[in-house]
């Protein structure tokens, strides 16, 4: 949809497209760093007509990974996993807690799967008043074809971004984009609200608000994590 427009509303649509249809990825055996650390917690709550979910995202200032919590997504399940999404390695890890055992999955990430997923070529793009959310001063932007109608809201009065994780791709804009809207977002900038109209099934529509950003201390000890065939006594 609009990831190329700005990463961080498309990327979260894809990335949960992905999450939910597997990660279906190559295994990669880099070596993560000893820690990543996290600075703000982003929560996005998604109203759907089959129910509300909270997503919650840890972001860290100018580093190129960011993290995501799986527990709205994995309710019951005996498995503890959390996500983090490393642009600099070019992989996702998914930390797990299984059999009493700390293990880590590492896949290679490809950004073209997310932008497969995110076409936004025959899209028109057009701006619309701006409006506060949270206290945060946010531009208003409706992209639009004949099947989705994508309104939302993006400020730049923020210290973390997806773009700082995976940049932002001025290529193939839809018709209307100004490329001074990317400029701006370019490394700061986070989704504040928006709304999702599938013009063909209204049971897809769903809207997601930003119900908060708060710094936070978070961190993984990745060097506390083995490998997947360790949980199996091997």
């Amino acid at each position: 949809m609009t990831s190329k427009i700005f990463n961080n509303f498309g990327f979260i649509l894809a990335f949960l497209f992905m999450f939910q249809s597997g990660f279906s990825q190559k295994a990669s055996k880099v070596e993560l760093p000893a820690t990543y650390n996290f600075d703000y917690a982003y929560k996005l709550k998604m109203t759907h007509k089959k129910g509300d979910v909270v997503l919650t995202y840890f972001l860290k200032e100018d580093a190129k990974y960011f993290g995501f919590d799986t527990a709205e997504m994995t309710k019951g399940s005996d498995t503890k996993m959390f996500m983090v999404m490393d642009g600099n390695l070019g992989v996702t890890a998914m930390f797990m807690e299984m059999m009493g055992k700390k293990v880590v999955q590492k896949t290679k990430l490809k950004m073209s799967d997310f932008n497969d997923k995110a076409n936004n070529s025959d899209y028109t793009f057009t701006k619309i008043d701006s409006k506060t959310i949270m206290g945060y001063d946010c531009e208003g932007f409706v992209s639009e074809n004949d099947e989705h109608k994508i309104t939302f809201y993006i400020t730049d009065d923020v210290p973390v971004s997806f773009n700082q994780v995976f940049g932002a791709n001025a290529k193939q804009m839809p018709k209307g984009f100004n490329p001074e809207w990317m400029k701006k977002y370019a490394e700061n900038g986070l989704m504040m609200q928006m709304i999702f109209v599938d013009k063909k099934k209204s049971k897809n529509s769903m809207t997601m608000d930003c119900i908060g950003l708060d710094k936070t201390d978070f961190s993984i000890d990745a060097s506390a994590y083995g490998s997947m065939m360790s949980a199996f006594g091997n």
